[in-house]
């Protein structure tokens, strides 16, 4: 997951004011840009007063008695996790601008949060569209507004009601989004039918719009397959996938089972098994493919059996060959429990490092694993496991760490890094993405560094443990 820098943030929320002057630039005779140019600089320089800098002047915009200024300085407070001042600037902008469409859109979205029956909703709607009827009389307005409700009404099975509702709508995207939500709420529910003629419409109606996006076409057409799948329709299915490229192994496996494409299917899972795990479609099938294939259930165990002693030694060879040598950055930093921490008190071990924020999902994703693999090792006294709490926002961060800590039950040495800071370790090893990885000899010479981790906890096992133990029987 890549680092979203703050100087790029500020200096994007704050472009639409310039030209203008804030408070602070009206007290010092300096224009925005000057303004602007200040406050960046000091991001770039890495200062610890960049944050109050940026804090003082949002204050100065959420004390001006315009829009665009107090929800400029929403966004900045709500982005460095002061949520209270964040909020009582929403509250601000309300107050002063009760007609604007981000009041609206703020009440509307408390309506539909609240909806509890139709009845009662359509007397609160009825009575917000006479408050915003000006609103209403622009498009774009009105078909944000629609869609909205359309929406929650389709997510609540009001069907019927939904769709009354988005025939109000003139906007293609918004259609084709709310129909792509019908036929999905008609797939779950596995009425097939119904799923694949609002598919067909949707096709027919929005190809234009379909076509825009690659991520928007896999959307539609894997759900039409997958649709087709469910009903058995495996030539149509099957032409849908090839002919869009979607990415749909298993529904493209029990497509060529049901066409009887026996050694394309296994070609597909033989792909799929050399760099992944076998999916739970396939391990269900694979012995049955494998004696429509003329072969036996026990080929089939030892064709697994072989795969997994390739992968395991192709992955092997390429840890062996990731083997770096560089000199390992000294650290002093705090604990959880308040206790300085220092490199030097694990002199002689092997030290796994791991660079990780509590926003970061791939980080929190990979954490189950990382436990399994503290546990393997809790009694080896030669491997410790330090977890770098890095990159963090907000004042409250060690609240966050200690809750998620409490509510996995998660048995890690969290340590604080320097946050928004030259001097934290993160920005010293240059690392550009978490989570991190990095792993440190006996000797204290640094031999792994990687980026990124997969969720699946055998694998974050077997990887950690053979680097371990390769690094554990290095000459000391």
């Amino acid at each position: 997951m890549k680092r979203i820098y703050l100087g790029t943030f500020l200096a994007l929320n704050l472009i639409g004011l310039q030209g203008v002057k804030a408070q602070l630039a009206k007290q010092e005779n300096l224009t925005f840009k000057q303004v602007q140019d200040r406050v960046n600089r000091l991001l770039a320089s890495g200062s610890e007063l960049a944050k109050d800098s940026i804090k003082w002047e949002a204050t100065h915009l959420l004390n001006t008695k315009n829009q665009d200024y107090i929800l400029h300085a929403r966004s900045i407070f709500g982005f460095l996790g002061d949520v209270e001042t964040s909020n009582l600037a929403k509250e601000k902008a309300i107050k002063l601008f009760p007609k604007s469409s981000f009041a609206a859109n703020d009440e509307l979205g408390i309506l539909l949060n609240d909806y509890l029956d139709y009845d009662s909703f359509k007397k609160d709607f009825s009575k917000w569209t006479k408050r915003h009827k000006g609103l209403l009389k622009e498009e774009a307005f009105l078909n944000s507004t629609y869609a909205k409700v359309a929406k929650k009404l389709l997510a609540n099975d009001e069907v019927e009601i939904a769709n009354s509702y988005i025939q109000k709508v003139n906007d293609a995207s918004r259609l084709l989004e709310y129909h792509y939500d019908l036929a999905y709420h008609y797939f779950e529910a596995q009425d097939y039918d119904k799923a694949e003629q609002v598919l067909e419409t949707v096709v027919a109606n929005y190809n234009a719009e379909i076509s825009k996006s690659n991520r928007t076409e896999q959307q539609v057409y894997g759900l039409y397959a997958q649709v087709l799948i469910a009903q058995e329709k495996w030539d149509q299915a099957l032409a849908m996938i090839e002919s869009k490229k979607l990415n749909l192994k298993d529904e493209e496996f029990k497509a060529l089972l049901g066409v009887k494409r026996y050694f394309d299917a296994f070609l597909l899972l033989d792909n799929q098994f050399s760099q992944k795990d076998l999916t739970k479609v396939q391990e269900q099938e694979g012995p049955n493919l494998f004696q429509q294939l003329g072969s036996t259930t026990s080929s089939w165990a030892s064709y697994k059996e072989r795969v997994e002693k390739k992968k395991e030694k192709d992955n092997q060879r390429e840890w062996k060959a990731a083997l770096v040598d560089q000199d390992a950055i000294p650290f002093e930093m705090m604990d959880m429990q308040g206790k300085v921490v220092k490199s030097s008190d694990f002199a002689g071990k092997v030290i796994v490092l791991d660079f990780w924020a509590t926003w970061c999902g791939p980080c929190i994703n990979s954490f189950p694993g990382m436990q399994a693999a503290v546990d393997k090792y809790k009694d080896d006294k030669d491997v410790v496991f330090l977890f770098i709490n890095t990159w963090e926002r907000g004042d409250d961060y060690k609240d966050r760490v200690a809750k998620l800590m409490k509510e996995k039950d998660y048995s890690f040495h969290v340590l604080y890094d320097q946050m928004s800071s030259k001097d934290a370790l993160v920005e010293k090893y240059e690392i550009k993405g978490i989570p991190t990885k990095i792993l440190i000899d006996k000797k204290g010479r640094v031999r792994y560094k990687a980026s990124g981790s997969s969720p699946v906890v055998k694998d974050i096992v077997d990887e950690l443990s053979y680097k371990i133990e390769l690094l554990k029987g290095l000459e000391s």
